[in-house]
């Protein structure tokens, strides 16, 4: 099992994102909504030191997609990313970043 992040750079194509990932085979992703370490530390800085100019554009709202992918052979799964990625790559501008982590898990024991 492998967990699959997509970092968008544009909150804008978030659903074009989501309909790219399907049509790969990437179950339904959990939108998640994330700020950047530049707006959370803008936050801190003081208004009349003139420094919050500083972190222009850090307020932004970043968006991930998060997705458990049941795939056990990382060659397969290798492949697919590498897939993806160019064509968010080939996108103007350029959809994001996707990458796969291995996962550990319990088996899950669905209730009938």
């Amino acid at each position: 099992m492998y967990l699959v992040i997509t970092f968008l750079e544009q909150l804008e194509g978030t659903e074009r994102a989501i309909r790219r990932l399907r049509e790969f085979g990437i179950p339904e992703p959990l939108v998640v909504r994330a700020r950047s370490a530049a707006a959370a530390l803008s936050a801190e800085v003081p208004v009349f030191a003139g420094l919050r100019s500083l972190a222009l554009g850090a307020d932004e709202d970043r968006v991930l997609l998060v997705s458990l992918l049941p795939v056990a052979a990382a060659e397969e799964v290798e492949r697919l990313v590498q897939r993806v990625q160019l064509e968010m790559d080939a996108d103007d501008p350029p959809m994001g970043r996707l990458v796969a982590l291995p996962v550990i898990s319990a088996p899950t024991h669905r209730r009938s």
